[in-house]
């Protein structure tokens, strides 16, 4: 990668979460992190994957929810400046006890995520798009 390069990643979310994204960027990411037998969340840890396609976000395909976590596709450029706060979801998750692997091991499209540690601004959100055919830009 040559200095000054962004990095391109995309993120997903939920239709209701859409506006807030966009005005406020993306801020409300965590982590769910077991230590010591109890359970605590790991804030300003943001999700993202270099994988575009809704279809292959395994974490979305439980129905766990009654509205699709991937109804957008943000597209999101993280600035070369801030490479190392995005950390590979494989290697972020090695820095908790082992039985949070779980978290990142075993999911179709795994391989593709990272977390960028820390709030992504709205400037960073270059567009976006409904996974069922839309289109916006900023």
């Amino acid at each position: 990668m040559k200095p000054g390069r962004k990095i391109t990643l995309y993120h997903f979310c939920a239709a209701h979460d859409l506006r807030s994204i966009l005005e406020n960027g993306i801020t409300e990411g965590c982590t769910p992190i077991w230590e010591a037998g109890k359970l605590r969340v790991e804030r300003n840890t943001q999700w993202l994957t270099a994988d575009s396609d809704p279809n292959r976000q395994s974490w979305n395909t439980q129905r766990a929810l009654p509205y699709s976590r991937t109804a957008y596709r943000l597209t999101v450029n993280i600035p070369h400046s801030h490479r190392k706060k995005l950390i590979p979801a494989r290697e972020f998750i090695e820095r908790y006890p082992s039985e949070n692997i779980g978290l990142v091991e075993g999911w179709l499209g795994s391989a593709y995520w990272c977390v960028f540690c820390g709030r992504i601004p709205p400037a960073w959100i270059a567009g976006y798009r409904d996974t069922r055919g839309t289109q916006g830009r900023r």
